[in-house]
């Protein structure tokens, strides 16, 4: 009888053993699973900082037919009716709107493009472009121990897109 005591009690302990990494196991995959949760939202935040950019700019765009393009500020139109585009620290304004914010880095540039008709060679459009090259994410502090992490899980927003003035 008393070697049958001995057996239950070191069941016991085995049980509760088990039962402790089993429940160790799941805390960590629990945690890790909502970790990478926040990461995804917070890549979502910086399309939704491109797209709030994108939809003044789109019209700004369309309604001006010419822009005085300097590396991070764009000027449409002259005079009182003019709109400013311009990176201040990490924040696009429009004029002294603040539109967009996180930007890493942003570079305008403008160039010429000239549509030829395929029946015309000789007759075609030249058309103005502005090109904006935008980086968007988390400011990342070099030089610390948390830098490779931060590099491997926050992937920046990174995009470059043409835009052409109005032409007609």
């Amino acid at each position: 009888m008393k070697n049958q005591k001995g057996v239950t009690l070191l069941a016991l302990v085995i049980y509760i053993i088990v039962a402790t990494i089993v429940i160790s196991i799941i805390a960590f995959m629990s945690s890790r699973f909502y970790s990478n949760v926040d990461i995804i939202k917070s890549q979502d935040k910086y399309a939704v900082e491109f797209n709030k950019f994108n939809m003044f700019f789109v019209n700004d765009v369309k309604s001006y037919s010419d822009a005085k393009v300097e590396s991070t500020k764009i000027t449409f139109g002259d005079g009182n009716n003019s709109v400013v585009y311009e990176l201040r620290g990490t924040d696009i304004y429009r004029n002294e709107t603040k539109i967009a914010s996180q930007i890493q880095a942003a570079t305008f540039t403008s160039g010429e493009y000239k549509a030829v008709n395929s029946d015309e060679p000789e007759v075609g459009i030249t058309k103005k472009l502005i090109n904006v090259h935008l980086t968007i994410g988390k400011q990342i502090v070099e030089g610390t121990s948390q830098e490779k992490v931060d590099k491997a899980l926050y992937t920046k927003f990174d995009k470059t897109i043409e835009y052409v003035l109005k032409y007609w």
